[in-house]
C-alpha cells in the first residue's frame, strides 16, 4: 500500500502504510505459524525503493528514513507528513522494515521453514497508485506500462511468474535471501542491521499481541491452537550472523 501522506491511520491507531506493509505480514505469519511444516517457504514482497538511490527507483520514491518502530508505527513519523513525498518515504521505509523482518525470521523460524524477500521491481499497471490523484493514477495505468519494454520496469505477468518461482522453490534461495526479480542478490547495506531487526521484531510482537493471544480463527473457518505461544526461537546472532549466507 502506498498513500499520499503519512497521516492515514488504521482503526486501531497505526499509520496505515506501516500497518499494511509490515505489521500485517507479521500477524499473518504468527497466526499461521503452527501450520508451517518443513519444508515450507514464506515469501514477503518488498521493493527496491528500500535502497534509496536513483539507480534503483529512478528518483520516483524518496529513500527510507529509519526511526524507532514505535515512531514508525504511528502517524506523523516524518516532517511534513501531509505531503505526497512523505507518503512515499513512509512506503520505502516500510519496505526496508519488511526486509529487516525477513532477516529476523530467518534466525527465528524452525529449520526447514524459510523466509525470503521478493522484489518484483517497479510494476506499473497495478493498483499501487490508487490513493494518488487522477493524473498519477492515469499515468500508472496508461502511460508507465510502456516502461515494461525496458529494464526499468516489470510487467504484471512476469512479476507473477517470478513470484511463483520463488514461492514454489523453482528459484533456489536460502532462508533470509533477497530475490531481485529472478535472481538472488544482496539487499541494501542498510538492511543488514541486526539491532534494528531485533528491535523491529519485538515491536511487531507487541503491536500484534492482542490479535495472537489465545486461539484464533483463520480464514477457512478452522483455528490455530495455541497461537498465543510463539514457536519462533530466540535469535542467536552470535551463532547465525547475517541470514541467508550473506556474510
Amino acid at each position: 500500500m502506498q498513500y499520499t501522506d503519512a497521516l492515514t491511520e488504521t482503526p486501531d491507531g497505526f499509520e496505515a502504510t506501516f500497518a499494511v506493509n509490515v505489521l500485517a505480514h507479521h500477524l499473518f505469519v504468527r497466526l499461521l505459524q503452527d501450520r508451517f511444516t518443513a519444508p515450507a517457504r514464506i515469501v514477503i514482497t518488498v521493493s527496491d525503493t528500500h535502497f534509496g538511490d536513483f539507480r534503483h527507483n529512478m528518483g520516483m520514491v524518496p529513500g527510507p528514513v529509519w526511526r524507532s518502530p514505535d515512531v514508525l508505527a504511528r502517524t506523523g513519523a516524518f516532517p511534513e507528513p501531509h505531503t505526497a513525498a512523505v507518503g512515499r518515504t513512509a512506503y520505502s521505509t516500510s519496505k526496508l522494515a519488511a526486509v529487516h523482518l525477513v532477516h529476523e525470521y530467518a534466525r527465528r523460524l524452525p529449520a526447514g521453514i524459510d523466509a525470503v524477500a521478493y522484489n518484483p521491481g517497479f510494476v506499473p499497471g497495478t493498483g499501487l497508485a490508487r490513493n494518488a490523484g487522477p493524473v498519477a493514477r492515469f499515468a500508472m495505468r496508461r502511460v508507465l506500462p510502456v516502461l515494461t519494454l525496458t529494464p526499468f520496469a516489470t510487467g504484471r505477468e512476469a512479476a507473477g511468474r517470478r513470484l511463483a518461482d520463488v514461492v514454489l522453490g523453482t528459484l533456489r534461495a536460502p532462508t533470509g535471501s533477497y530475490v531481485d526479480r529472478d535472481r538472488v542478490d544482496r539487499s541494501s547495506e542498510e538492511s543488514y542491521d541486526e539491532r534494528r531487526e531485533g528491535e523491529l521484531w519485538e515491536a511487531a510482537e507487541r503491536f500484534t499481541a492482542a490479535y495472537t493471544a489465545g486461539t484464533d480463527v483463520v480464514p477457512d473457518g478452522g483455528t490455530v491452537p495455541g497461537a498465543g505461544t510463539s514457536r519462533l526461537a530466540p535469535a542467536d546472532r552470535a551463532a547465525t550472523g547475517r541470514p541467508g549466507g550473506q556474510r
